[in-house]
């Protein structure tokens, strides 16, 4: 009698799993399922491209639909993610409302939508220059060395996009690797570009018109600091200049060769804007031999400079 007992419960346990597996293989019952953090794109832009115009997006807005299909409907939909679009083939230039569509596959219907519409601005599409900004990834060990930009086709490139997104871009920056580079020759280099904002944030969707790589010639440069003499001129009549200027030093790189020899290089200080006897701090206008460079070129140097009246 127990046996019996026993054995019923085995096979009723059997069968419900069987049972079970049939209506989720076999039936594959409906279901109703939530997919949140969908991005949203816009459809047809070259439509609006045409016209010299592009849409932009006002906020990054991420949409959560409730949809409805079988399981195994479902379960795919969850590996592969939803999209969605809206269609700004026939918008107009300002602020426009278009409708989400969402691509969904046979089988699945949605069933609600956390926004049906969205709010956004058609601009004109521009074209500007930006000055290009190429760094490298790595320095040498060598503190007296510096990786250096031989050459570079570009010392600005165009960006092209919407209106507002164009005015975000500070610069057109790329990055090289210093790894093996040599101070005997020049390497080319392949660098990747990128539109920054002033944060150094990528700006996306906007052109680069000259391409997103570009090449560059790259050779590691002796560093060294000189002496600058300074000749002053334009000293306006009934002045002169009372002492002399304070002595200033410069950071220039080079081959290590061009640099060898340098121990001093020349500048000019303009004083023809200047009439009145106090002190003066200006900028010299540098004079470099060919293949010297300032290390730092927001790094001008500048003197202190007096002038009297002639008795």
């Amino acid at each position: 009698m127990l046996n019996n007992k026993t054995f019923l419960k085995v096979f009723s346990l059997v069968a419900a799993v069987l049972l079970w597996m049939y209506v989720m293989v076999e039936v594959d019952p409906q279901k109703t399922d939530k997919i949140s953090d969908i991005s949203i794109s816009f459809a047809n832009e070259d439509v609006l491209a045409e016209r010299g115009l592009a849409a932009v997006m006002n906020d990054s807005t991420e949409l959560t639909v409730k949809i409805q299909g079988a399981r195994s409907d479902i379960n795919a939909v969850r590996k592969t993610g939803l999209t969605a679009y809206v269609d700004v083939s026939g918008c107009e230039k300002g602020r426009n409302r278009g409708e989400i569509v969402i691509n969904v596959p046979d089988g699945i219907t949605v069933d609600s939508m956390s926004e049906e519409y969205m709010t956004f601005d058609v601009e004109e599409i521009v074209e500007e220059e930006k000055p290009l900004a190429v760094e490298f990834d790595d320095s040498p060990a060598d503190d007296d060395s510096v990786p250096w930009i031989v050459s570079s086709a570009y010392e600005n490139v165009t960006v092209s996009g919407a209106e507002s997104l164009v005015d975000k871009v500070k610069e057109v920056r790329g990055v090289v690797s210093a790894a093996n580079i040599s101070a005997e020759h020049s390497s080319r280099a392949t660098v990747s570009l990128m539109a920054v904002d002033e944060d150094g944030e990528q700006v996306e969707n906007v052109t680069i018109q000259n391409g997103e790589d570009i090449s560059v010639d790259i050779q590691l440069f002796k560093v060294k600091t000189v002496d600058v003499n300074v000749s002053i001129e334009n000293v306006a009549d009934g002045f002169e200049v009372d002492g002399s200027p304070s002595s200033e030093t410069v950071k220039i790189v080079g081959t290590a060769d061009a640099v060898e020899g340098i121990e001093s290089v020349s500048g000019t200080v303009d004083m023809s804007e200047i009439n009145d006897t106090k002190d003066h701090r200006i900028d010299v206008n540098l004079e470099l031999p060919y293949g010297i460079y300032l290390y730092d070129e927001e790094d001008t140097p500048s003197v202190r400079v007096t002038l009297k009246t002639v008795e």
